[in-house]
């Protein structure tokens, strides 16, 4: 698959035209799109996204965290399991950084992604 390449939700422009994506960058790039979309905020798709209350909350609760965490990723049926998280909680910020490593459902292979930044 093939799409546009976002940074931080922005397109990114170069040489005047849109960059685009695929491959694992794809993948990766949709992963991230779902962990930093909240549940319900997207309107066209009310079951997009991950529940925040756990990754976010004030008492946060990592094993809660990981399975909404999981929940969410099964949106992406290119994923076929999630094999770690690991998180890094900013209470004062209220904020995540989420590591993952994830089997593809194509071909079996490992895909990481180095760190998701969910805020609120």
């Amino acid at each position: 698959m093939k799409t546009l390449k976002l940074v931080n939700g922005d397109l990114i422009l170069k040489d005047g035209e849109l960059e685009m994506v695929e491959g694992e960058a794809e993948l990766a790039q949709a992963v991230e799109m779902i962990l930093k979309t909240s549940l319900g905020e997207f309107e066209l798709d009310e079951f997009l996204g991950v529940e925040r209350e756990n990754l976010l909350g004030k008492n946060l609760d990592e094993e809660e965290a990981q399975y909404d965490i999981i929940e969410a990723i099964a949106q992406e049926e290119r994923i076929a399991t999630v094999e770690d998280i690991e998180f890094q909680f900013d209470r004062k910020a209220r904020s995540s950084r989420i590591k993952l490593k994830l089997i593809k459902e194509e071909d079996g292979q490992e895909l990481q992604l180095g760190g998701v930044d969910v805020v609120e």
